[in-house]
């Protein structure tokens, strides 16, 4: 790169730090407009004919000589096949591939492009690739090996419990056993309590007991007879 390059790529960046956001006309005030550039053509438009109080039109332009050249002061060119790298000079071009280009295709670009000592943009290749052939097969192998293992250990699992039941009822049949006189005695110390409450209750009931209705009743039916 010369100086006088330099020079305009530096005064480009500093014209594009001011440019404002240019936007077509009515797009702030009509909901359906998006707010980008379009070029006025009514005959009345104000921005067209550059009248005062109007929108800015689009007037802060790089200089010619550094117009559409990368920072790195070469052009760029989208590259979709090995024949758009024809006739390119390394000291003028670079390459930029275009992101519908696959994989495959995208090796063979990279490697001629080195041959040529051009520069590349996006070298980079998409990691994210389909699963061959040979993928499919081993993690179908992983899998048939894995379940016949789990099959053995759950068979072990569930015989193991049916021969520790008889040996773990053993041992607790004489614990119960050893608890249920404890309960009994703490019932019988309750019992003569509730006893003592019916005790207190008896003599109640028995100075209710005398009943002189029924023998009254009695007594005037037979008189009401005779």
């Amino acid at each position: 790169m010369t100086s006088t390059i330099i020079d305009l790529l530096k005064k480009r960046e500093q014209i594009k730090k001011k440019k404002p956001n240019f936007i077509r006309t009515d797009a702030g005030s009509v909901k359906r407009l998006q707010k980008k550039w379009r070029r006025p053509k009514g005959r009345d438009n104000k921005i067209r004919r550059r009248l005062k109080g109007s929108l800015a039109s689009p007037s802060y332009s790089s200089p010619k000589k550094v117009k559409g050249m990368h920072p790195n002061g070469l052009i760029e060119i989208l590259t979709s096949n090995l024949n758009d790298l024809d006739n390119l000079d390394s000291t003028k071009h670079t390459i930029r591939i275009r992101g519908t280009v696959g994989n495959k295709k995208k090796r063979t670009i990279i490697k001629k492009a080195k041959e040529l000592k051009l520069h590349i943009l996006n070298p980079r290749i998409k990691l994210k690739t389909k699963p061959t052939k040979e993928k499919k097969d081993k993690k179908k192998e992983t899998e048939t090996k894995k379940k016949p293992e789990e099959t053995k250990e759950q068979k072990t699992t569930s015989k193991e419990p049916e021969k520790e039941t008889p040996a773990k009822k053993e041992p607790k049949q004489p614990t119960k056993k050893a608890s249920q006189p404890a309960k009994e005695t703490k019932k019988n110390e309750k019992q003569p309590k509730t006893v003592k409450k019916n005790t207190k209750q008896t003599p109640t009931k028995t100075k209710t007991t005398p009943k002189p209705k029924p023998a009254k009743k009695q007594a005037g039916k037979s008189s009401i007879k005779k």
